[in-house]
């Protein structure tokens, strides 16, 4: 969140990359694609606490990076209860009610229940080929947005 050191990273990370494409090409539209909420899930925060905060959040990127959009990856299943269905209805909401939002995969439930895309060592994070699969999925919802 603004006023945190994890947030002026991103911030700085985000602004190098966007001056970078600039220097090599024309850029007219810049998302923000998102993977984040199973450790909101994991603090049993609410939907309505969820909501508050993104949204905060996108409200800052749009200042300090430029944003025009931000594009979720909507949650999979981490805590395996219904604090999950509080995340992931949380995101599916903003997506229906925020424009800045933009739904770009909802595949992570599904790669959740197929080992092949689980990290063996970590519970509950993605695999590379898991990661490479969201990606794929997040580059064709995205490229099928702007068009």
């Amino acid at each position: 969140m603004p006023g945190y050191d994890g947030y002026k990273i991103i911030v700085k990370k985000a602004c190098s990359a966007i001056k970078k494409v600039k220097s090599q090409t024309s850029v007219d539209r810049i998302f923000f694609v998102w993977l984040q909420g199973e450790s909101d899930a994991v603090c049993g925060n609410s939907k309505a606490y969820y909501k508050e905060r993104i949204t905060e959040l996108i409200e800052a990127f749009k200042k300090d990076i430029g944003i025009e959009k931000i594009g979720l990856i909507r949650v999979g299943r981490f805590t395996n209860d219904e604090r999950d269905f509080e995340i992931i209805s949380a995101q599916d909401e903003m997506c229906i009610e925020n424009t800045d939002f933009l739904m770009l995969t909802e595949i992570a439930i599904e790669l959740n229940a197929q080992k092949e895309y689980m990290n063996p060592y970590v519970r509950g994070h993605y695999s590379a080929k898991g990661l490479e699969k969201l990606g794929t999925e997040v580059e064709k919802s995205l490229a099928n947005h702007i068009k």
